[in-house]
């Protein structure tokens, strides 16, 4: 009897669990819709600047997948190279926390901001070679319920950073200094963790492919992947309608503060209702996607993603006058926010389990070209909101998330997706 791929690596489902766990966990001490905005807000007071920096990290962790492509099916040992990777770019996050202790603001500003950029860099590197992992040491009927338990641990480490976070930003104003560098100290700490994890997972015996990297091949062979597999490039193209549907959600903290003149320590309270979301959002699209399927999560998330572009335009036009209200219908949507940080999981599970596994690696890099674009979304935000003001923003991503929603109705089941693969694949082997 064959072995199923749990009884081969027991191990490896509870070495990747708890080091996306850990990872996830970090970035709510490095949050780019929270403690980001909020630090560098706090630094410079440019909207645009956090747009930037917010915009630069999306856009190096679609670089970071594109430029590995060529070179996974050349890899003897996906597991040995992402914790290569991981150990080489993580750690680096310890640094903003380090130059704060000693007093160094502006130097911290900038070490965060080329930590954020390596972090994320060097997870765009792993993300095919961890899916690799992931696809050939996990049984199927488990992807979901890893990346759900991933980001539902993860996010309960983020509400501890968000009790935390909270308590310090409440402090007084001149000592937030000081607290956000306990903030990027135990985030960093957390990554740490995540690498130590991750070097402690296997990889499964394949034959690497030989001969040169065929760099210019390999490329020109991705347009003729989205026209093969069709469904998951439908897939990729609503994910990237709803990314930059999302664009609003690193601004709604900053209208909190600037429309109802809250001070850091109640934005704050702001943050830690965002990561009680995180794991309610891990749980649900993991169960959904193993129990009821990504088509129905997907419709659940456009819904999710209208939401949350829609409730601050209720707040601006029906609550402005009543603080309380304001801030009420703002909180309600800074928690639908931290459930919409795994709506990723969907679109990412569609392509592992739907397309053909020789082309896997091949789609998922074709999945960063598609949603490059929405790496500019943030910087789009940033300018729409500086020059314009929120409503407008508010306004363009509630239209996209109604055209997400309407593009929901043409994704088919992964299930009758592979059936008719097999059938026409079995049809050509009779001929």
């Amino acid at each position: 009897m064959m072995q199923t791929r749990a009884q081969r690596f027991p191990r490896n489902y509870l070495f990747l669990l708890f080091e996306g766990a850990f990872f996830m966990g970090g970035l709510g001490f490095f949050s780019a819709n929270t403690v980001i905005p909020v630090f560098i807000d706090y630094m410079t007071g440019s909207k645009v600047l956090v747009g930037l920096t917010i915009s630069i990290g999306s856009f190096l962790t679609y670089f970071g997948r594109i430029l590995v492509g060529p070179f996974v099916p050349h890899l003897r040992n996906h597991a040995r190279f992402t914790a290569i990777v991981l150990f080489l770019s993580r750690p680096v996050t310890l640094l903003p926390g380090v130059l704060l202790l000693l007093g160094l603001e502006t130097p911290s500003l900038i070490a965060l901001m080329v930590a954020y950029w390596f972090l994320w860099t060097a997870d765009g590197l792993v993300v095919p070679t961890w899916s690799e992992v992931m696809a050939t040491t996990v049984d199927e009927n488990r992807h979901g319920r890893l990346l759900g338990s991933q980001q539902f641990i993860g996010g309960l480490l983020s509400i501890g950073a968000g009790v935390l976070i909270n308590r310090l930003l409440a402090g007084p104003a001149e000592s937030l200094g000081q607290s956000f560098a306990v903030v990027f100290l135990i985030g960093g700490a957390l990554m740490v963790a995540s690498c130590v994890l991750m070097a402690m997972a296997e990889g499964a015996r394949h034959e690497p492919k030989q001969g040169k990297v065929d760099f210019r091949g390999y490329f020109r062979d991705l347009p003729r992947r989205f026209v093969e597999e069709k469904d998951n490039s439908r897939v990729l193209v609503l994910q990237l309608v709803l990314s930059v549907a999302l664009m609003c959600l690193p601004f709604i903290i900053l209208l909190a503060v600037d429309t109802a003149g809250l001070p850091e320590g109640s934005a704050a309270t702001l943050i830690l209702l965002q990561t009680l979301g995180l794991p309610i959002g891990g749980w649900l699209w993991g169960q959904l996607c193993d129990h009821v399927g990504i088509t129905a999560g997907l419709k659940l998330a456009a819904v999710n993603v209208l939401l949350v572009a829609g409730l601050p335009l209720v707040a601006v036009l029906a609550a402005a006058p009543v603080p309380v209200l304001f801030v009420g219908i703002l909180g309600v949507t800074m928690l639908l926010g931290g459930i919409s940080n795994g709506i990723w999981t969907m679109s990412f599970l569609y392509t592992v389990q739907a397309v053909r596994p020789a082309t896997r690696p091949s789609c998922i890099v074709l999945a960063s070209f598609v949603a490059m674009p929405a790496s500019f979304a943030g910087a789009l935000a940033g300018f729409i909101t500086e020059r314009f003001g929120y409503a407008p923003l508010f306004v363009l991503c509630v239209l996209l998330g109604l055209i997400a929603l309407g593009m929901t109705f043409s994704v088919r089941p992964v299930a009758v997706v592979v059936a008719e693969r097999e059938a026409a694949d079995s049809q050509s082997m009779l001929r």
